[in-house]
């Protein structure tokens, strides 16, 4: 009896390993968890490349026969079993005894892991996508870390399909954690939505559309998810057929029943799209779209550029399009024109047909996460990464042109030309006063004042278009209480200054006049300032009740000065 069970107990754990052998690992059951790209120089680690995937489950998942592709190549995956909620290591074959911790998944021929730009993707057998990881040098989002010796850990692994902002670098010494769990991991979750970035027009019935993160692929692929109308006749065409294109599932195509015509403007509509997460969008839903036309010469303009960016923050370029018809932003290029009057390769536009509408600017960086992190960009919609061209802090020039040599515009920036009371231009923009001239004049162009957050990517700040001596004040809120459940709960004061630049120091002073908190000082400032203040002193203490005052000073480059001081009333609940 003893014999039959246990001859019984072995033949179901055969038969239980025989079927973990033949199960699939169905979407995110398996994951790519830490990329090694750049080895060296190496912090602690081997200097050996290394992917670690994950396997989520809680079940035993045989790795036979999947499909590893890294850019253009391909592996087939050996006979290795990763077990429950398991970690296991892929590396060359060499490799297998660098790292003696971790379960290795070896590799005869490794497919190289490009430093800074890659597409990883992890198939089934039968080329069905179990995970895939489109990286760029920006996802380290730590410029110390991203020139080699670090490895990118995902953040939090529930979320496995959230892209850029569920990926770091490493925070460990050793620059990764192989076979161990991440050194970023966190408990973090954005709520990510699936908004309607931008779009493409590749002919007159398709049109594909780039979500920011991706979509859940059965809900997407239903055509009446999608709708275009007509703006002049209100004609509505319909999806015939969609498709949303793996591996990363951010793109669909769609294919209307009707083809559009090049004279119309259209507006497209998305509806009941949910993310990978389970997340809808809630804004960024529609778009306005037209069919492109070759550029005329001189319609895309360059309107500002970030040529000194903070330190870890990166510089941007902007552009407009002054036109009255789409443009194909893949047919554009920037180039860089170095001193000796040569000119650096050029720098796409886009790799993917993206449409540029008449009076829409687009804002180029390497890193949209960083600088929109550093500047509050407003419209996110109006921020692109892209290989970006070289830049330098004393000044150059930059060319924008067709792809085939036309010229567009031609800009020769330079240190000097920021509002010369500024100690230096660090981490300021230059802004195009105006398209009717020429941006390679000094006069045409302007520092980005403190009132408008240093820089305005992706939105063209407007100039009031009062007198240049017109200089007004308003005191917004002389009464208010900060612990009010209703009512004003911050004082506010504003200042229209026109088109005039001045540097200004906003403080409170008590009626004693001594200095209780400094709101600004010596910033550049134009356009509508304002301020708010909370009723605190410099340590964020809350002070009694009373009356204390505004000074605002500001003075410009015509040594002319002028002071406000106003009073605003604080009150306090008492209980």
């Amino acid at each position: 009896m003893f014999l039959t069970l246990v001859c019984h107990a072995l033949v179901m754990r055969a038969a239980s390993l025989m079927a973990a052998d033949t199960i699939y690992p169905h979407i995110h059951e398996i994951v790519i968890h830490e990329i090694m790209a750049k080895p060296t120089p190496a912090k602690g680690l081997p200097p050996i490349e290394y992917l670690e995937l994950l396997n989520r489950t809680k079940e035993a998942i045989n790795l036979k026969d999947c499909i590893l592709k890294v850019n253009s190549r391909e592996v087939i995956l050996p006979a290795v079993t990763l077990p429950p909620e398991e970690l296991g290591l892929l590396c060359q074959q060499t490799a297998v005894d660098s790292f003696p911790h971790a379960t290795i998944i070896p590799i005869a021929r490794w497919p190289a892991i490009a430093d800074d730009t890659g597409v990883i993707v992890l198939y089934t057998p039968r080329r069905e996508v179990i995970h895939a990881v489109s990286y760029n040098r920006s996802w380290y989002n730590h410029p110390a870390k991203d020139d080699g010796g670090y490895s990118l850990e995902m953040i939090n692994d529930a979320i496995p399909c959230a892209g850029k902002s569920n990926w770091r670098a490493s925070t460990a010494a050793a620059g990764g954690t192989p076979g161990n769990i991440n050194a970023a991991a966190a408990d973090w979750d954005e709520q990510l939505r699936p908004d309607l970035l931008y779009s493409s027009i590749p002919d007159s019935i398709h049109t594909q559309l780039v979500f920011a993160i991706p979509l859940d692929s059965s809900t997407a692929a239903i055509p009446s998810c999608y709708e275009l109308t007509e703006t002049g006749s209100g004609r509505v065409l319909h999806a015939s057929r969609v498709t949303v294109i793996p591996p990363l599932f951010t793109r669909v195509l769609v294919e209307w029943e009707t083809a559009m015509l090049p004279s119309e403007k259209y507006y497209l509509h998305t509806k009941k799209l949910i993310s990978c997460t389970g997340m809808e969008s809630l804004q960024f839903t529609d778009l306005p779209l037209a069919m492109p036309t070759p550029a005329d010469t001189g319609q895309l303009l360059f309107s500002e550029i970030l040529f000194d960016p903070d330190k870890d923050i990166p510089g941007f370029i902007e552009i407009v399009n002054k036109g009255n018809h789409a443009i194909d932003l893949q047919q554009l290029v920037f180039r860089n024109i170095r001193g000796d009057a040569g000119a650096d390769p050029a720098k796409r536009l886009s790799n993917d047909h993206r449409i540029l509408l008449p009076g829409q600017c687009l804002a180029f960086t390497a890193n949209a996460m960083a600088l929109c992190n550093r500047y509050g960009c407003t419209q996110p919609r109006g921020i692109t990464e892209i290989n970006m061209p070289a830049t330098y802090v004393a000044g150059g020039q930059l060319l924008l042109s067709s792809t085939d040599s036309v010229e567009q515009d031609l800009l020769k920036y330079n240190a000097d030309w920021h509002f010369r009371l500024l100690h230096d231009g660090e981490g300021i923009s230059l802004a195009r006063i105006s398209f009717e001239h020429p941006a390679a004049k000094a006069d045409n162009w302007t520092s980005t004042p403190s009132n408008d957050g240093f820089a305005t990517p992706g939105w063209i700040r407007e100039v009031p278009a009062g007198r240049p001596e017109e200089l007004n004040f308003s005191n917004l809120t002389p009464f208010f209480t900060p612990e009010s459940a209703g009512g004003s709960q911050v004082a506010k004061c504003s200042l229209e200054l026109g088109k005039q630049q001045w540097m200004g120091t906003v403080g409170i002073y008590d009626i004693t006049g001594k200095p209780i908190r400094t709101l600004v000082k010596n910033m550049l400032l134009s356009g509508t300032a304002s301020w708010t203040w909370d009723g605190c002193d410099e340590k964020k203490v809350l002070l009694p009740a009373g009356v204390y005052i505004f000074l605002i000073e500001i003075f410009n480059l015509k040594g002319q000065t002028r002071r406000w001081k106003e009073p605003v009333i604080l009150a306090r609940n008492f209980h």
